[in-house]
This record gives C-alpha cells, sequence and structure tokens, in this order.
C-alpha cells in the first residue's frame, strides 16, 4: 500500500470501484466491511460485481494498495466467496446499544478504524431522538464496550452519559439556529430600538430646532416691525419739522415782502406827492407869469429853462407802476424831456 489515509470510516470505503493495480480492470465495488467483533478489528471487505451484483469477491485489508477518491486498488488475487457467506459476516452496523441501567442509548451506524491495522478506534451511534433518526451522533470507544451480543451492545450507564459527541443532529443544530435566530432577533431589536431611539432624538432635536428657527424669525419680524415704526415715526417727525421750518421761513419772507411792499408804496407816495408839488407850483407859474422870486434870489430853474408840459394821470399812471418795479425813471427825464415838435414854449 502506498498511499492510503491512517483512519477512515468504513462508510467511505461502500460502493467504491475496486480496480486491480497491474491490469487496472474492474473487480467489483466494496459491498460489506467484514470485522471480528470480540477484538473490534476489520478483517477485509467484499466487493460485488456481475449481474445484480450476484458475484462475490472477498479482499483482505492488507491487499489493499491505494485508496483514492475514486476508488480502490488492491493487489493479490480475491478468494471468491457468495451470499450466504457474506450475509454471515458478523458487523456491529444496526446493533443498538444499551446500559446496563437497562436504558437504550442508541444504535450503532458507523465506526472509525486503522486502515493499516484494521483497528477499530470508535464506534459512533445515534442517539435516541426523533425515533432515532434524527439524535445527535456520538462516539463510543471499543475498551467501553462490556460485551457484544447479535443484535445488541452493552455499556456502563456512566458511559451513556459521558460519550463524546462527534456530529450535531437535527435537533441540535435545529436548537443552534434557534439560538442563533434568537440572538439574531435580539440584536435586530436592539438594532431596532436603537434606530427607533436614534430616529425619536433625530425628531426631538428637529422639532427643538425648528422651534428656535421659528422664535428666531418671530424675534427678528418683532424687530423689522419695531425698527419699522420707530423709522416711520423718526421720518414723520422729521417732516413736520421741515414742513414747520418752512411753514415759518415763507411766514417770515412773506412779511419781510409785505413790509419791502408797503416801504416801496410808502416812498412812491411820498415821490409821487412831491411831483405833484412840483407839477402844482410850474403849472401856476405857468398860468400867472407875474409871480416872481424875490429880487436877490435866482430864477427858478423852471424859467431858465422851457417850460416842462403838465403830466397827464395816465403819465403818473405809469411812473407809479414803473417805480413799484423799479423801473420808474428819473424825474429829470419824466418831467423835463424837451419836445422834439416845437423848441418854443408852447404858450
Amino acid at each position: 500500500m502506498t498511499t492510503r489515509p491512517e483512519v477512515l470510516r468504513q462508510s467511505e470505503l461502500l460502493n467504491q470501484l475496486v480496480l486491480d493495480r497491474n491490469s487496472l480492470e474492474e473487480l467489483g465495488r466494496v459491498e460489506v466491511l467484514w470485522i471480528y467483533p470480540p477484538k473490534h478489528q476489520v478483517l477485509g471487505f467484499v466487493c460485488k460485481s456481475g449481474f445484480l451484483g450476484a458475484k462475490k469477491a472477498a479482499f483482505k485489508l492488507a491487499q489493499i494498495s491505494t485508496l483514492g477518491a475514486n476508488g480502490i486498488l488492491t493487489q493479490g488475487q480475491s478468494e471468491e466467496t457468495d451470499a450466504d457467506k457474506v450475509r454471515k459476516l458478523e458487523s456491529v452496523i444496526g446493533h443498538e446499544i444499551w446500559s446496563d441501567a437497562g436504558n437504550k442509548v442508541g444504535k450503532i451506524t458507523d465506526y472509525l478504524f486503522n486502515l493499516r491495522t484494521g483497528a477499530i478506534t470508535q464506534y459512533l451511534f445515534l442517539s435516541s431522538g426523533w425515533g432515532g433518526i434524527a439524535g445527535d451522533v456520538y462516539q463510543l470507544p471499543p475498551t467501553q464496550v462490556l460485551s457484544v451480543g447479535s443484535k445488541r451492545v452493552l455499556v456502563s450507564e456512566a458511559t451513556a452519559h459521558q460519550c463524546m459527541l462527534y456530529r450535531e443532529g437535527i435537533k441540535q443544530k435545529l436548537t443552534k439556529v434557534g439560538d442563533v435566530l434568537k440572538e439574531d432577533y435580539e440584536q435586530a431589536t436592539q438594532e431596532w430600538r436603537s434606530l427607533t431611539q436614534r430616529a425619536q432624538s433625530a425628531t426631538g432635536e428637529a422639532k427643538e430646532r425648528l422651534q428656535m428657527l421659528a422664535d428666531q424669525a418671530r424675534e427678528r419680524a418683532l424687530s423689522l416691525s419695531q425698527q419699522t415704526k420707530q423709522r416711520a415715526q423718526t421720518l414723520s417727525e422729521q417732516i413736520k419739522t421741515e414742513s414747520q421750518t418752512i411753514a415759518q421761513q415763507a411766514k417770515e419772507r412773506s412779511q419781510t415782502l409785505a413790509e419791502r411792499l408797503k416801504e416801496r408804496t410808502q416812498t412812491l407816495g411820498k415821490q409821487v406827492e412831491e411831483g405833484i408839488q412840483t407839477l402844482t407850483v410850474q403849472a401856476e407859474e405857468i398860468f400867472d407869469p407875474s409871480v416872481k422870486h424875490a429880487a436877490n434870489s435866482s430864477p427858478p430853474a423852471a424859467e431858465a429853462t422851457s417850460p416842462a408840459p403838465t403830466a397827464s394821470s395816465s403819465q403818473v399812471e405809469s411812473a407809479v407802476e414803473a417805480d413799484i418795479w423799479g423801473d420808474r425813471p428819473s424825474e429829470s427825464a419824466q418831467f423835463n424831456q424837451p419836445d422834439d415838435d416845437d423848441d418854443e414854449p408852447w404858450i
């Protein structure tokens, strides 16, 4: 044997293809392993071939040359046997395990053995759970077997409670799955609660933020309203003050203009009165030539020059108007203008 594992399960050899190492001809497939229960040792295997597996051939364990993943290579000649002999081979597969306390522990379903020596290292049995179908698989050391019968194996009650777990059954797997699901559910519930708390916290913060923004907007609106009111009041007071100032200035200006007009009117009245007196004197001198000045007095300006014509009422009114508007001509230009038509006195 060149390549072989150290320890393997008997179920791993079942139905394996058997080939002759020298010719590589197919010899059949492994049907069963035969053991010697009192010694807890595997002696060899039987392969079947032909129609419906009618042809049987037995190989000793030492004839296995190579054990691969897809088949077994054997060396040497096999020993022919028949189905009756195969059925009479002793095997512990299917034996029930009972404790010396009278309790059924389980049923042997497989075993582990050393491929080199054939020694069985552990019996594998299915615990009596769910009708022997869904129980856990435990290990039973051959040294703990008290006796082996044709259908049952006896162990001590202490051994029955101390067997190590080899493979978890469906029940235990479901229990673990349930535990995992429970943990996942609790974790999901905790995460959901955490998310809910965070959402509530975020909602509270958002609500507080909105309330704060609303308060700020309200305060800003009140502040702007007060500022607008104060500004409007200030502008109203400024307009009122400016209006009073303008009205006062207009009143003072109108009083000043009235006083100036009055003074101007009085001045014009005096000038008109003086002009009328002057015209009256000139008219008297014209109509009464006997009137003369004193002997040593100088002749009046009216005698030295040509007599001036008497001003008409329209000319007087024009003179008054011109004086009011500042365009009044001088008295000498008004009353002493010579007559262009006649240089001689008109009387």
